[in-house]
Order: structure tokens, then C-alpha cells, then sequence
């Protein structure tokens, strides 16, 4: 745990109206502070880390931003700006309400605004006192929710920078190579587009398996998948990543099925091997009524991964892909994309165990799994050992 100290102009704490839906297996007790802070006096160590976007504030709009913080003339930032954003486990109020302690753990800070929040840094010493931002505190709030918080938070200027990448035509050979799959239509490229999937999701899948930026060394893992659409999304529009992202066109159906596939037989998979009820962990949604839909399989469900256990699975099995001599492009190190299923199926009861241990040890939080180093390494290791062990024989 961290403190932050904040001294604000005014402030404000009231309860969430989540609040109020209260039974066996849900209780909130979520609060929000709203606290109107000069913009020179906000405290330069509150982290970024729920925070699915790189700061880059090296762009017109937010050089104008600056430019209306630093106006001495123009006191009207705080109307001008949505503020700050940050999660945190407490707020604690002194009794005259001038200072707030906030209360920090390692997976709390800024969730939105994280660019007002650079620029306000960069700008300290020139920064009128006259000029204000507003900071919304939220406290209460159960892990899992902490992800989905930030991506919703943040899901418009992340939608407007796939739009316009669809209209430079970026997406252009991923539409090329899936043009002719039935669930094509079911990807959005651009805004008001309707789709299950997005091309941040897809861009997101190709990242686990991009072997340029995440080697077969395995001291690094592609854990931005998960944790970071945004960061995915801007490695892609990179102009130095662009040939490593396209070397994974032969085997972009083959990740999205195999997407589908890791979800609608692993908990039997687990069932199997450790006599166990797979689809009631703590990372499976399940449906009493009804199924899930999963359109890269073209098949029905009755459970569903979370993400936060799904991708790190994923990312273990890029082990499996390689660039051949030669070979301007990737492809997979088994004979044929059915003996990969065939080699996944061997070992999937084992990476959900290790999931299912690591869950349990997190406290049974999908999300904490899915920022976990330790088991994005472990769940690459096993798919390593597996490999060696069957092509040894």
C-alpha cells in the first residue's frame, strides 16, 4: 500500500447507488470523492497503472490543452477538462476536509485522464495558481471491476484512433485474410460499426502470438494483450512493428479458432485429468439458461473464460509458432494447425490447474491472474516442456 496526500480547494464524498444492491453474493460499498485541486499543487507520484493507455501528449489537441492550463488570462481549465480519474482502496478526510489521505495498492491510480495528469506535470512551474482540476476519487470498488472501469473510461479515444486507422486502411490485410470467414461481419473496423469483436480485439489476439516482440527467450510476455488494448493497438500502427504483425496473416484464422476452442473444452480438459468441476472455477462464467456464442468455432457454449485467465493460456501456446529459413512469415512448429488443437488438448487440463492455482492464490480474481508475471512465465514454460517432451520421442 501507498498514500497520497491531496490538499483541495472543496470536496465533496457520496455513496454509489450500486450500493444498494445488496444479496448473498453481491455487496458493494463503493464511494466517490470529488475534490477541485489546484492544478500546481497535485502531487507528482500517483501511479498510472489501471490505466490501459499510453500517455503520448506529444499531439495537437493535447498541446492545446496545455496551452489552456498555462493561459494565466483564462481561468477556465477545470470547465474545460474532464479531470482525473483515480481508484483507489480509501480516501481518508481530515476533519476541517482541507487534506485527503488516498489509500493505494499496487493495482490502483489514475484510470482516466492520465494525460491531463502528464500534461499538468510537464507544466508545473509555469502553471498559474488561478487554474484548477477536478479530481473524482473512486473507493470500494472489487478488483474485477477495476479493468472493465478503466477500459469503458477510455473506450472513446481508443474507438476514434481504430476508425481512423480503418480509414488509412491499416486493417486492410486483416480484412483481406477474413474476408471469406463467416464471422466476418461480426468485426467492427470502425466506429458505429455493430460486431461481437473489434479490430482492437484482434489486434490484441495477434500480439500473444507476435514472436518479433515477444522472442522465444520467454523472459518477456505479451501481458499488454490483457492489460493494455491500447498499447496493442499503437505497436501495430508502429512502422517498425508492421512486418512482424503482418508475418501472422497465414495463422490469423488458426488464433481465432483457436481462441474458441481453448474456452469450449478446457474445463472438460480440467474435468478429465483432475476428476474436478471446471466450469464452476472462479475464471469461468457459466449460464444457468441459454449459451454463449462463440463465432470463430461457429459453435455454443455453456462457459466462458475471462480474459484475465484466457490470454496469458493463449500467449503460452505462441511457443508453438516460428519463422522458418527463408520464410517471410510465421507458421506453426507442429505439421499442421489440427496436431496444434491436438497438442493443446494434451495439455489444457494442465494450464487450467495452474490457472486455477493461481486464482486461488490472488484471492480467485480473474483480473490479478491476467497481470500476473510469474504466471504468464509458468503457463509458457509448461507449453515449452510439453513441446520438447513430445518432439524428443
Amino acid at each position: 500500500m501507498s498514500t497520497i496526500k491531496l490538499s483541495p480547494f472543496f470536496i465533496r464524498r457520496f455513496p454509489d447507488p450500486l450500493n444498494k444492491i445488496t444479496n448473498d453474493s453481491n455487496y458493494y460499498d463503493v464511494e466517490h470523492v470529488i475534490a477541485i485541486c489546484q492544478a500546481r499543487d497535485i502531487p507528482d507520484n500517483i501511479p498510472l497503472e489501471p490505466n490501459p493507455r499510453a500517455q503520448n501528449i506529444d499531439r495537437s489537441i493535447y498541446r492545446k490543452v496545455k496551452d489552456s492550463l498555462l493561459a494565466e488570462g483564462d481561468p477556465t481549465f477545470l470547465l474545460k477538462n474532464k479531470g482525473i480519474t483515480i481508484i483507489a482502496r480509501k480516501a481518508i478526510m481530515s476533519d476541517d476536509k482541507k487534506e485527503i489521505d488516498l489509500i493505494l495498492s499496487d493495482m490502483d491510480g489514475i484510470v482516466d485522464g492520465g494525460h491531463t495528469y502528464k500534461i499538468i506535470l510537464e507544466s508545473k512551474e509555469l502553471c498559474p495558481y488561478n487554474q484548477f482540476v477536478k479530481i473524482e476519487i473512486i473507493t470500494g470498488l472489487p478488483d474485477f471491476l477495476v479493468e472493465p472501469i478503466a477500459e469503458g473510461l477510455n473506450t472513446a479515444v481508443q474507438v476514434q484512433q481504430m476508425s481512423l486507422s480503418n480509414l488509412e486502411g491499416k486493417f486492410d490485410w486483416i480484412k483481406e485474410e477474413l474476408k471469406k470467414q463467416s464471422y466476418f461481419n461480426q468485426i467492427a473496423f470502425k466506429e458505429n460499426e455493430e460486431g461481437k469483436f473489434d479490430a482492437r480485439d484482434i489486434v490484441a489476439l495477434l500480439t500473444l502470438f507476435n514472436i518479433d516482440l515477444y522472442p522465444e527467450s520467454g523472459t518477456v510476455h505479451p501481458k499488454a494483450a490483457y492489460t493494455s488494448k491500447s498499447k496493442c493497438l499503437l505497436d501495430f500502427l508502429d512502422e517498425k512493428n508492421n512486418d512482424s504483425f503482418k508475418k501472422l496473416k497465414p495463422i490469423l484464422g488458426d488464433i481465432l479458432y483457436l481462441y474458441d476452442h481453448i474456452q469450449i473444452n478446457s474445463h472438460e480438459l480440467y474435468n478429465k485429468k483432475f476428476k474436478g468441476k471446471g466450469g464452476k472455477l472462479a475464471f469461468y462464467r457459466g449460464r444457468q439458461r441459454g449459451s454463449y456464442s462463440f463465432i470463430f468455432l461457429g459453435a455454443e457454449g455453456k462457459y466462458q473464460l475471462y480474459d484475465g485467465a484466457l490470454y496469458p493460456i493463449m500467449g503460452a501456446m505462441r511457443f508453438l509458432v516460428e519463422q522458418k529459413n527463408g520464410s517471410q512469415e510465421y507458421s506453426w512448429k507442429l505439421r499442421s494447425f489440427k496436431e496444434v488443437l491436438s497438442f493443446y488438448d494434451s495439455i489444457g487440463g494442465d494450464l487450467i490447474n495452474i490457472t486455477k492455482n493461481t486464482s486461488d492464490s490472488k484471492g480467485r480474481n480473474p483480473n490479478a491472474i491476467g497481470k500476473d508475471d510469474n504466471h504468464w512465465a509458468y503457463l509458457y514454460q509448461t507449453v515449452a516442456f510439453a513441446y520438447m517432451k513430445k518432439t524428443s520421442k
